[in-house]
């Protein structure tokens, strides 16, 4: 990828940027914001980084997935990347000029976006993600978007639940990025077959730290 002109024309980036503010989700098609060669360098990146299981969110919801940490933000902190060199090629990678660019213009902002948390989720068969809504993570939250890394599972949808609105329900394919505002309830349905992998990011045009207020124990 060259650090040069939009990945999309003009005419569909104001589309994508009409169809996520008006219903607060867009998939974006396979092999356009990540060329088959990032997906593989993403492949071996991630390789290398450690994994945990995960069955309690930020906000006490249910899950249970598996977790590769790549940048984190913790209540009271700025963001920062963990786990060594994989990860901040990860981000690298993720924030070349010509991405963020094309991000920002389907965000419909003039302001610089940063990449506030950054995981992979590996999701075998019964894995799910229980309904959450991001930005009980973290306040600063606006988008999440969310690269497709696996194919041939069954299951595992990507189920928002707009305020006022039915469901909308994507069955994102290898390679596709969908970007999901923070504010929307939302969770991944229960994997029937194969293994889901996902590299999952979170972007705000707020830099400093996490001003999510943790309850005192009583």
């Amino acid at each position: 990828m060259s650090d040069g002109a939009d990945l999309f024309s003009e005419d569909d980036l104001a589309r994508y940027r009409t169809e996520l503010r008006a219903h607060g989700t867009v998939l974006l098609p396979p092999q356009t914001m990540f060329t088959p060669d990032e997906l593989a360098r993403i492949d071996l990146l991630e390789s290398d980084i450690p994994e945990e299981e995960v069955r309690k969110g930020d906000a006490g919801d249910s899950h249970d997935v598996l977790v590769k940490r790549v940048r984190v933000a913790h209540p009271g902190c700025r963001p920062g990347n963990v786990n060594g060199a994989a990860s901040a090629q990860i981000i690298e990678l993720l924030e070349r000029r010509q991405r963020l660019s094309t991000l920002g213009k389907i965000f419909g902002s003039a302001s610089e976006y940063v990449i506030r948390r950054c995981q992979v989720h590996r999701m075998p068969p019964e894995s799910f993600v229980g309904i959450h809504v991001d930005a009980e993570s973290d306040p600063d939250f606006e988008f999440a978007v969310i690269l497709q890394l696996a194919r041939g599972f069954e299951g595992g949808e990507f189920v928002v639940y707009p305020t006022g609105r039915n469901p909308q329900v994507f069955r994102p394919t290898l390679g596709s990025v969908l970007i999901t505002t923070c504010r929307f309830r939302h969770e991944v349905r229960p994997v029937r077959a194969g293994v889901r992998r996902s590299l999952v990011y979170f972007c705000s045009g707020y830099t400093g730290a996490n001003r999510r207020i943790m309850n005192s124990p009583a």
